[in-house]
């Protein structure tokens, strides 16, 4: 750095002390002013997808897409799971509409199984064989539907159990609705839980099995679009805290009794993240804070000296924040990371600043000039890290990969604020609280590191290259992990409840969707993805029509005629008494006593008969409550039942495409005519690799197909190119750089070749601690280059100014040149500014959010073996070196120690 450029630092600093008063009350104004407008204008964004640039590929078929179906792009979900349909059905019907209580929060609530059309033609959806057995099952049970029918409560029951029981066969239970051991069974189930006080009602279509062709069995789902909030935090809060009013409220209810209710959804997710990354980023900020005030404390031992600092970071974070909310707008995944990343990197320019005032100090000049003197001899290296910080920042901006170039722009904002302020801000506030010139460090303990260092550089030399062959064999194991929901806490509702949706193909949220021009175009391509081998089922509006209905609606037909009779609407039927349960209890006991001890039915009857019986022995005849709870337990599911019967017999024509509701067919067809394909995959297809071999078989024969696994496979490949290219560009435009400002292939190779070493290890330290590389920590390696920069720097300047006062003395022994330079203010400056750094980024590993966590872990090695290649690497190096320029200029090689 020239001559000239020290001047300009030392001039600028000396306008600002001055007069300092003056200095700090601008800077406190501006502070106000950007914090203010900050908070109106900052928003954040927790979309991953949104992280890449609008105009890849993907993400323009991903927008069409949504542009045709927009109920996909938003939505909550509510998964209902009992053991009994009927239960899942009512607590589904409920929740929707205690959530239809919320127009102010939800919309458009609504329970796809439930729809009118499905209990319509339900029937016309079972196949043909699983149809004509219900018919011919119910055709054997006319007559106990009738009872059933006429009095659905305990005394049609008990006609209906003396029915059956009279009339069993020697092996068979033809005149039941169910099989006859079944029934049985869980008539004395549910008994058994009323006796108990754990009342379980029976399924009565699970028993007749008029839902076994259903797709979830007993899981149901409620859906709701959120009406979304403009605000910084809580866009879909107000929306997820009335669906979690409705789970609450309905748990107090019958309906809710049994049933499990559990809240995901794109929605639930980005807000249960949303909640994750803001209190790990106040939480990380106030931590980080108060470890780089104890770092500082340590390392400086001057309370004015830290409270300088800190004054100075703090202003300095409004006015980088400022500045975000003004060039950027929006924070997101990565970049609400800003606080702790200033602090972490801020306090690197007070440090070296600070400890070269004391040096200053301790040789006895006064404040101003000690002031003065350290801008002077640390600002042109602080101004030279700060370009390489940006360099590394900003090298994202060129790639897609927008989530970091945004990051890349407010931390390189952060970087140009911290060394303004350090050498304007912060001096002033030297001049008004002038701190003294530290304790005066022990020189001997100083030397007796420095001649270890001196005596061993060769060895160590050695040592570290025999680690970076020992890093290399390590690579293999890092691996790259592109699934967002695999970043974010596990332990959430949400995410739990996604996990356990993956599962099961049927129910996966990682289906891809394909948009074709119409509806035979749609199933031309479902045909010829049938075959694949990773795919596990298609789906198109096609299969809300029911296939061979020719062949159905005949046996509907003679269904209704032989069963219309027995199923005709009743009158009011007219609750029973107390007195009249208990007759009903007394009359099903004795049938059931009867049959028990005859010789009729299977064992299995005769033993699920005296299992009904005893338990019906256990309901106290006088207890009204108890026999009150067993009417509903046993019978409540039957009307349910006789009425999806008779809706199902009403069908006397085939359906049609016209007669699907417009509910199901917006979800299918496009107002445009254009129709979907959801293809699904054939197993849990979380992990990464799946993912991507399940998007590119489905890709190779849809080529603009969209959905999760295609979102995240190609964002995966554009976050690698994103980082290759970054740290190409970090690397080519420090070089650079370098070339400008040093003039030495010597100083180059100085300060990169610790950088390397440090970034090997970094490598092999995330294999063999299995972190592997996200969307949220990709960023480690070119910023290590862009961080780590700055020690090497530091180190390298001070041996050049070190060699310039010993050519001027004509000392140049290896020996002294490594006193020199290790026991100077320098290494300690690159001790404690990266000590700071490295524990402010390791406040992130708190984070329940995996990964900022990883980011923070790794970051936090990063910097850490940057500051140990910049204390024991570099200093060996340099030693090395200048002992070989010594030699040489002894042998008669005309070099010289200073530039090569």
């Amino acid at each position: 750095m020239t001559d000239f450029a020290r001047s300009i630092l030392r001039s600028w600093s000396a306008a600002a002390c001055r007069r300092p008063v003056v200095t700090v009350l601008m800077f406190l104004l501006l502070s106000v002013l950007a914090g203010w407008y900050s908070a109106e204008v900052l928003r954040i964004n927790t979309s991953t997808t949104d992280m890449i640039a609008p105009d890849v590929p993907f993400r323009r078929d991903a927008e069409r897409y949504r542009q045709s179906f927009p109920f996909a792009d938003d939505q909550i979900v509510v998964v209902v799971d009992s053991d009994s349909a009927d239960r899942s059905d009512a607590a589904a019907l409920r929740l929707a509409e205690l959530m239809r209580a919320r127009p102010d929060a939800l919309a458009e609530v609504e329970v796809p199984s439930a729809d009118p059309y499905f209990r319509r033609n339900g029937l016309l959806f079972l196949d043909a064989p699983a149809l004509q057995d219900l018919a011919t099952r119910l055709a054997g049970a006319q007559a106990a539907l009738g009872a059933l029918n006429e009095a659905p409560n305990l005394r049609g029951l008990a006609g209906m159990v003396d029915l059956v029981l009279e009339h069993t066969g020697e092996h068979t239970g033809e005149n039941a609705p169910a099989a006859l051991s079944d029934l049985i069974d869980r008539l004395a189930a549910a008994t058994a839980g009323v006796a108990d006080g754990k009342p379980e009602p029976v399924s009565w279509t699970g028993l007749v099995k008029l839902n076994e062709d259903e797709r979830f069995g007993n899981r149901r789902f409620v859906t709701a679009r959120p009406v979304l909030r403009e605000t910084s935090f809580g866009r879909g809060r107000p929306a997820m805290d009335a669906v979690r009013s409705a789970v609450t409220a309905i748990r107090g209810e019958p309906a809710g009794l049994g049933v499990e209710a559990r809240v995901t959804g794109a929605v639930a997710l980005r807000q249960t993240e949303l909640d994750t990354v803001q209190d790990t980023a106040g939480l990380a900020t106030v931590l980080s804070f108060v470890l780089v005030v104890t770092v500082l404390t340590v390392g400086m031992r001057s309370w004015r000296m830290i409270l300088c600092m800190m004054v100075t970071l703090v202003l300095g974070l409004t006015l980088n924040a400022g500045l975000a909310a003004l060039t950027v707008g929006r924070l997101n995944l990565i970049s609400v990371t800003c606080a702790v990343m200033f602090f972490g990197l801020g306090d690197d320019f007070g440090s070296h600043l600070g400890l070269r005032y004391q040096e200053e100090r301790q040789r006895g000049r006064p404040v101003r000039a000690a002031v003065l003197n350290a801008a002077r001899n640390v600002g042109p290296p602080l101004a030279l890290s700060t370009a390489c910080a940006i360099i590394g920042f900003l090298s994202f901006v060129p790639t897609d990969y927008r989530g970091l170039a945004e990051f890349g722009v407010i931390s390189g904002l952060g970087m140009v604020v911290a060394l303004v302020i350090s050498l304007t801000l912060l001096p002033a506030l030297f001049i008004l609280l002038p701190p003294g010139p530290g304790v005066v460090r022990v020189k001997r303990e100083d030397r007796r590191f420095a001649a270890w260092m001196t005596r061993h550089n060769g060895a160590l030399l050695a040592l570290t290259a025999l680690t970076v062959l020992g890093s290399l064999a390590a690579l293999p194991l890092v691996r790259l992990d592109v699934n967002p929901l695999n970043l974010q806490d596990r332990r959430t509702e949400a995410v739990r409840t996604y996990r356990d949706l993956a599962t099961a193909p049927r129910t996966s949220p990682y289906a891809i969707n394909i948009l074709e021009p119409d509806l035979a175009a749609a199933q031309a391509t479902a045909d010829r993805l049938r075959g694949n081998a990773e795919v596990g089922g298609v789906r198109t509006f096609a299969g809300f029509i029911p296939k061979d209905q020719e062949a159905k609606l005949p046996i509907i037909a003679d269904m209704a005629l032989l069963l219309g009779p027995s199923l005709a609407a009743p009158a009011d039927v007219v609750p029973l008494t107390t007195a009249e349960r208990a007759e009903a209890v007394a009359v099903l006991r004795a049938a059931l006593d009867r049959f028990a001890a005859g010789e009729g039915g299977t064992p299995e009857a005769r033993a699920a008969a005296q299992r009904f019986g005893a338990a019906l022995g256990r309901i106290p005849p006088q207890d009204a409550l108890a026999l009150a709870a067993l009417d509903q337990a046993l019978t409540g599911g039957v009307p349910p039942l006789l009425e999806r019967l008779r809706e199902g017999l009403e069908v006397e024509r085939p359906v049609t495409a016209a007669d699907v509701p417009d509910s199901i067919r917006r979800r299918w067809i496009a107002p445009d005519g254009q129709a979907r394909v959801e293809v699904l995959p054939t197993h849990d297809i979380s992990d990464s690799r799946d993912m991507a071999r399940f998007a590119e078989a489905v890709l190779a024969v849809a080529p603009h197909a969209t959905g999760a696994p295609v979102t995240v496979t190609q964002a995966g490949r554009i976050v690698l190119r994103a980082f290759a290219e970054a740290t190409a560009l970090t690397l080519v435009l420090i070089v650079l750089l370098l070339l400008v400002v040093q003039r030495s292939l010597k100083g180059i190779v100085l300060i990169l070749a610790p950088l390397m070493v440090a970034a090997l290890w970094t490598m092999a330290a995330a294999g063999l601690l299995d972190i592997p590389f996200n969307f949220a920590n990709v960023i480690v390696i070119p910023l290590l280059f862009a961080l780590g920069v700055s020690s090497s720097i530091h180190m390298v300047a001070r041996g050049q100014e070190l060699e310039r006062a010993g050519s001027r003395s004509g000392d140049y022994g290896g020996a002294d040149y490594g006193m020199g330079l290790l026991v100077t203010s320098t290494p300690l400056a690159v001790l404690v500014s990266t000590l700071t750094t490295s524990t402010a980024f390791a406040t992130l590993a708190i984070s329940s959010h995996r990964g900022l966590a990883s980011m923070g872990m790794l970051l936090a090695i990063a910097i850490t073996f940057t500051v140990v290649s910049a204390l024991i690497v570099l200093p060996s190096l340099m030693i090395g070196w200048h002992r070989w320029s010594r030699c040489r200029t002894s042998e008669g090689v005309r070099t010289s120690p200073i530039r090569r």
